[in-house]
């Protein structure tokens, strides 16, 4: 951790040299003093400014040939997850035909474009697919990197989750990409617990990567209208870790990219303005619950999300994008937040909302249980 106390180890050296130069000999002092200081500003920046993230080096993305049928594609998912991912339709026709448009079902947000924005859609797709900073790789037993052998239709689902979130923001994705993101997809939930991957999906904040068992990819597709998405929950956990000032990764304060006044062209200061309203109303509405006191409007999210900044970041980015029309009623300040920050209002897609989180949030709230104490901050203005 050398890194956190750079600053402050050089300037004390800095100092006691200084004073020792001038005790001794007060003639050089100034020359001493000059010699000193770009001694320490030499080091400052040869010096490691942080300790890396241990990640295997990226590698160049070679297209995998087409298999040849759909027999044939979900005959490589079944030998490769050992039949425990079990792909949609669309996924394996993507494989066959390489045709874009075969993965309409996973991005709800073409149901609102234009055709030549759903053209420029899928070109953002294939770019982020294929981008050198997007590192993404694929894992088997004994953490065996076998990126290799990762189905077109996985990298392609991922890449396409990114589009959709930032498709009006070209601006925050290009910040994004500035360099490498990481993201892990392991061929069974055994290969993940050997990788120290929780609950089946996380972010790891050492590794700065998103750790996710690919049948979770595609587990929330299999209904008429998509479901949950865990992928966007990680997201919204690594957008939280991102920096887009410096373009870093380690820093989490439960705000997203454009949210911070540090983020320079990047900040949206009408988002932060209502994100900072919404927020401190869902928060007063969760401590009224938890005091016992049901006379106010239930607050959106599950207990869950209530934990902690993160998962507050998390699970109200996925929510944006599953249950817009109870999200804006609930609270308009908070979902104009999300609207302001990604360009766009996906209440122009659902005329339903997925109903599981809905029905499940409220059913909490109206069991009259106590939900645990909440371990929210609201942002200054």
């Amino acid at each position: 951790m050398f890194y956190r106390y750079k600053i402050p180890i050089l300037l004390l050296i800095a100092l006691a040299a200084f004073w020792t130069v001038s005790t001794l000999s007060p003639g050089l002092t100034l020359v001493s003093g000059v010699v000193i200081a770009i001694a320490a500003v030499l080091a400052y920046y040869f010096l490691p400014s942080q300790e890396k993230a241990q990640n295997p080096p990226h590698q160049k993305f070679d297209r995998p040939l087409a298999p040849h049928s759909v027999e044939e594609a979900r005959k490589q998912f079944d030998t490769l997850t050992e039949k425990k991912c079990i792909p949609q339709s669309f996924a394996l026709e993507f494989m066959v035909t390489e045709n874009p448009r075969a993965l309409d079902h996973y991005f709800p947000i073409v149901k609102m474009l234009t055709a030549p924005q759903v053209g420029s859609f899928y070109q953002l797709v294939r770019y982020i697919a294929e981008h050198p900073n997007f590192d993404i790789h694929l894992l088997g037993r004994n953490k065996v990197d076998i990126t290799d052998q990762l189905p077109s239709a996985a990298r392609y689902l991922v890449a396409g989750h990114l589009a959709e979130v930032f498709f009006f923001r070209r601006d925050l994705l290009t910040r994004f990409l500035h360099t490498p993101r990481h993201f892990y997809i392991y061929v069974t939930p055994e290969a993940f617990k050997e990788d120290a991957g929780v609950s089946g999906g996380d972010y790891n904040p050492t590794r700065e990567s998103i750790q996710l068992v690919m049948s979770r990819l595609y587990e929330g597709f299999n209904g008429i209208t998509p479901g949950p998405c865990p992928f966007l929950h990680e997201l919204g956990h690594m957008l939280d870790h991102f920096d887009a000032g410096t373009g870093s990764m380690g820093r989490a304060e439960g705000l997203y990219p454009g949210l911070r006044k540090s983020d320079g062209k990047l900040f949206t200061p009408l988002a932060r303005e209502a994100f900072i309203k919404g927020k401190r109303l869902e928060r007063d509405r969760y401590l009224a619950r938890f005091e016992g006191d049901s006379s106010q409007p239930m607050p959106i999210g599950h207990p869950y999300v209530f934990k902690n900044d993160g998962e507050f970041a998390a699970g109200y980015l996925e929510m944006f994008f599953r249950n817009p029309n109870y999200f804006a009623k609930q609270n308009p300040d908070l979902y104009a937040a999300y609207s302001e920050l990604f360009g766009y209002d996906p209440r122009q897609i659902w005329k339903v909302d997925y109903p599981h989180y809905v029905e499940a949030n409220r059913s909490f709230y109206s069991s009259g249980q106590k939900p645990p104490q909440p371990g929210l901050t609201i942002p200054q203005e």
